[in-house]
């Protein structure tokens, strides 16, 4: 379990269970769906398809495995 300082950390803690290293980041909307990732080439083509068929004639659905 990570120390209580990371649950809620804004920034990124790292402490040490035994021989493993364990590193908590947090993360920010930016840093996942940011310019630097391949989510804005999305979000372009979306925006470009509202502007074609409304708001109500796009949908994006996404999955994870």
């Amino acid at each position: 379990m990570p120390p209580v300082e990371a649950r809620s950390s804004p920034e990124r803690v790292e402490w040490i269970t035994g021989d493993l290293v364990c590193v908590y980041e947090p993360l920010t909307a930016g840093a996942v769906l940011g310019s630097e990732t391949h989510w804005t080439h999305v979000f372009a083509v979306i925006e470009a398809l509202a502007g074609r068929f409304g708001d109500d004639g796009v949908r994006l659905v996404v999955a994870f495995d």
